[in-house]
């Protein structure tokens, strides 16, 4: 089936751009602030991160379908490896100059330094495990776990083209389940994060083909579907909420732990972040004009800009315990606002921009 030309998704700016833009608050957890009291600083049931490995997979789904559809298996994978290779260079420079920031802080008495810190192995050895990826480190740690799925992204998208997408969701939950289970080792961060990736990358996939299909629906069929996606949305961020703040309100904290916890292993995590993430597309779409002329201003460029965002974010996140930890309410707060309204003026600038490939 072929499809009309795809128009660029404003409401996956908007979001990308929010799961990026907080991600310094949420990585430094300066509380309390007003931010810290609604984002749930990554504890919550979804995750700004799962959200975005999420819709990372869906653009590589829709990008990556398009190359197989106009030039075939072998342009889709160069595409797709590239992207990688780009991602790796530079994602192994900062994890090194991370480290040697990191060393010359603890030589200097500064205990505030990122936990993982390699003070022992000698520098080749840490640069061979570095560009092997036994070792990252820093507060731009993603980009490493991406570097695999880009290379794995053109078979995944080929076994979509066969139909196979429920073997893609189950290989990947199946990664995201070892690691709780089995010694995974250094590859753990890879399954753990790959399972939302290649979600996405089905969705992405077939993203055109479900429009399709909804749009077939009666339109009573249809609300209920938006109705009921952006209601279950609601109840799972409450319900992380409220958890958050009064986790004695679970009778049985260990199966608690176990399926939603668990450092971000918990089981059914996987099963409630696409609802929360097809929840959170549909209202933004529903408001998809408001939004854009108000926090869009901050939000779109930050989306179509991730990148950047996001290593610039990294800096800030690793460099300030060093000046100060939180204090109050207020100057927390400010801070936040502070870190996210220096990030825009870098977008806006393209300060420093030419380093950094696009979003």
């Amino acid at each position: 089936m072929t499809h009309p030309p795809q128009r660029r998704l404003v409401a996956l700016d908007l979001m990308r751009g929010y799961y990026v833009g907080v991600l310094a608050a949420i990585h430094l957890d300066y509380v309390p602030s007003l931010l810290g009291l609604v984002d749930g600083r990554g504890a919550l049931l979804v995750s700004e991160a799962e959200g975005f490995f999420m819709i990372s997979g869906l653009l590589v789904g829709l990008l990556r379908r398009r190359d197989l559809v106009r030039y075939g298996a072998r342009r889709m994978t160069l595409n797709s490896w590239k992207r990688g290779l780009q991602l790796y260079i530079v994602a192994v420079p900062l994890t090194l100059l991370f480290t040697f920031i990191g060393r010359t802080a603890v030589e200097h008495g500064h205990p505030e330094v990122k936990v993982g810190l390699d003070v022992s192995s000698s520098w080749p050895r840490l640069i061979y495990n570095t560009l092997t990826f036994h070792y990252t480190y820093g507060w731009a740690d993603f980009l490493t776990y991406y570097v695999p799925m880009f290379l794995l992204a053109p078979l995944a998208v080929w076994l979509l083209s066969k139909r196979l997408w429920p073997l893609i969701l189950v290989l990947s939950y199946v990664g995201f389940w070892l690691p709780s289970h089995y010694d995974t080792s250094y590859i753990s961060p890879f399954l753990q994060w790959g399972v939302y990736f290649f979600i996405g990358t089905a969705a992405g996939y077939h993203f055109n083909d479900l429009r399709t299909l909804r749009a077939r629906q009666s339109r009573n069929r249809q609300r209920v579907i938006k109705v009921g996606l952006v209601a279950a949305t609601l109840l799972i961020y409450a319900a992380g909420l409220v958890l958050l703040y009064r986790p004695h309100l679970v009778s049985s904290a260990g199966m608690y732990y176990h399926l939603f916890e668990n450092n971000r292993l918990g089981l059914l995590r996987p099963l409630v972040a696409p609802i929360s993430v097809a929840g959170t597309y549909l209202a933004i779409r529903r408001y998809e004009e408001p939004i854009s002329r108000t926090l869009g201003r901050i939000l779109i460029p930050f989306g179509r800009n991730s990148l950047y965002v996001y290593v610039a974010q990294s800096f800030f996140v690793f460099l300030v315990p060093f000046a100060f930890g939180p204090k109050n309410f207020l100057f927390n707060t400010l801070f936040d606002a502070a870190v996210i309204g220096l990030i825009y003026l870098g977008v806006r600038t393209r300060f420093l921009a030419v380093l950094i490939p696009r979003a």
